[in-house]
């Protein structure tokens, strides 16, 4: 009995973590303090002070996306290193633009919470709680290097999606999108927690720790070398993957993305299409470019076909959509086509600067949809939902500042230059022309004409068609934090063009 607690002893002691490993995710300890921080303001502060709440969070995840940025420390490894005795990988070359993709998201979801909710009888200090939780939880999802982690992260990630989905209680529409993206997102988890029992089941063996991912690799690849490939193996990779996909919206994984994303409230639509999607999309790579690598000769083709399906479906629903939201949406399962195109480049050329590319997308993506979505919580409605096209008709004479807005983030998000989607678009176009990836590559040019037409049918309500002579025109009224938060995404979608182009 002694000498088997000795041996626990031991075990703990090469398994405990160390202070380099607790250094490693110290940003992302730093974004779940201030989740608490966050509910002790809650707690103390008078109804008077509670606008700190939102200005204590937005301060405080500029800090972390600073020292985020900063190379050669412990949190950015200059080398590819595990951590927590081989729970998590991290290296700078990954690390810098994954969390700066999930920290620019929730500090621009933050900015339009802090509007949103004005007006609205909802606690500010618990959704922004609940957006610290996600954040930090997407931040650790990326840097996985065992099952274990993936799945506690991604599932804690979406626990706090469900209850910002639905965090309008008030609301049927709100509550609806909350119950379906729980069921959806429930089958999902299933589905990847099934596939991971599979994998583990048929890889594991003595000595073989079947749900790390540096061992699944090994071992698939001596097994595929033998001629030993297990159909066990390949029904759990498809399960894995397909919840992958679910959560990037991929088709024929995207049926539920629509309805909750117009039900939603505004904000949390805005955190799904960037966060969630980017979540999606790191997973992904992370899959394919890791455990399952060895298989990337079959994977590379079925992402290819996803990508074009997903591409096609994404751009033809949304031409038949009146619903802003809607749009939008629709418009999202497109760029998950472009993020998927890419995440097959990666596999085929086993390029290292993958996680690069789909950062610089995501960061265009996010900054488009925060513009749009900036513009859309300024105007008055009944319903957060109902956001018809024609309720944009005559906003150019309303508020030139909203209309430019438009623009500048429709501009982005359709890729029209000089806009830093165009880069981001262009760069993933010439790495599919690279490898000859021609049906891919026609696939995403043919998306961008199609998107052409409903982007710019937004645009052509908001400035071009004007509204009834007899009608009367009430200019809109924005606050300043509105003006700046616009004025500096705008100059973004151009300076962020050049820095792209220069690089």
């Amino acid at each position: 009995m002694i000498s088997s607690l000795a041996n626990i002893d031991g075990a703990f002691k090469a398994l405990a973590p160390r202070n380099a490993d607790w250094a490693s995710i110290l940003p992302e300890i730093c974004v779940a303090g201030l989740a608490l921080f966050c509910l002790v303001q809650a707690m103390t502060l008078p109804k008077s002070l509670r606008w700190l709440i939102p200005t204590t969070a937005r301060i405080c995840l500029a800090l972390v996306m600073i020292m985020a940025l900063q190379g050669g420390t412990a949190w950015n490894p200059a080398e590819p290193t595990v951590f927590f005795a081989g729970l998590t990988k991290l290296s700078a070359d990954s690390a810098q633009g994954i969390r700066l993709t999930f920290l620019l998201s929730a500090l621009l979801t933050s900015f339009l919470a802090a509007r949103f909710f004005k007006e609205r009888p909802a606690p500010i200090a618990d959704y922004h709680h609940v957006l610290m939780v996600v954040t930090a939880a997407f931040m650790l999802l990326a840097q996985s290097n065992h099952f274990v982690t993936l799945f506690v992260s991604l599932e804690t990630a979406a626990v706090g999606l469900y209850v910002l989905v639905g965090y309008l209680r008030r609301s049927q529409a709100s509550l609806e999108a909350g119950v379906k993206y729980l069921v959806a997102g429930g089958l999902s988890s299933a589905l990847l927690l099934m596939g991971i029992v599979l994998v583990y089941g048929s890889l594991g063996g003595p000595g073989v720790d079947s749900l790390n991912f540096d061992q699944i690799n090994t071992a698939l690849a001596a097994a595929l070398a033998a001629g030993k490939g297990s159909a066990l193996t390949m029904v759990g990779l498809a399960l894995i993957l397909g919840g992958a996909a679910f959560k990037l919206g991929a088709f024929p994984f995207h049926a539920w993305i629509p309805d909750v994303y117009q039900g939603a409230p505004t904000p949390t639509t805005a955190l799904l299409s960037t966060a969630s999607k980017a979540a999606g999309a790191f997973t992904l790579l992370l899959l394919v470019t890791g455990p399952f690598a060895p298989l990337a000769p079959k994977l590379a083709p079925l992402l290819a076909i996803a990508a074009i399906l997903t591409l096609l479906v994404g751009n033809l629903a949304a031409l038949a959509t009146t619903d802003v939201k809607r749009v939008l949406a629709l418009s999202g399962v497109s760029h998950a086509g472009f993020l998927l195109a890419a995440i097959a480049a990666v596999v085929i050329a086993g390029a290292s600067d993958g996680p690069q590319l789909i950062s610089i997308y995501l960061i265009a993506y996010a900054i488009g949809t925060f513009l749009v979505s900036q513009a859309l919580i300024e105007l008055p409605v009944a319903d957060d939902h109902h956001r018809p096209l024609l309720g944009l008709r005559g906003l150019l004479r309303r508020s030139p500042i909203l209309a430019s807005a438009l623009g500048f983030g429709i501009g982005s998000l359709a890729g029209i230059p000089p806009s830093i989607g165009f880069f981001a678009k262009l760069l993933i176009l010439i790495f599919l022309a690279k490898l000859h990836l021609w049906w891919v590559f026609g696939a995403a040019l043919l998306s961008v004409a199609i998107s052409i037409h409903y982007y710019f049918a937004i645009l052509r309500e908001a400035v071009v068609r004007p509204t009834d002579d007899q009608e009367e025109v009430v200019p809109l009224e924005v606050s300043f934090t509105s003006r700046f938060l616009i004025g500096a995404l705008s100059a973004a979608t151009i300076l962020g063009s050049l820095l792209v182009f220069r690089n």
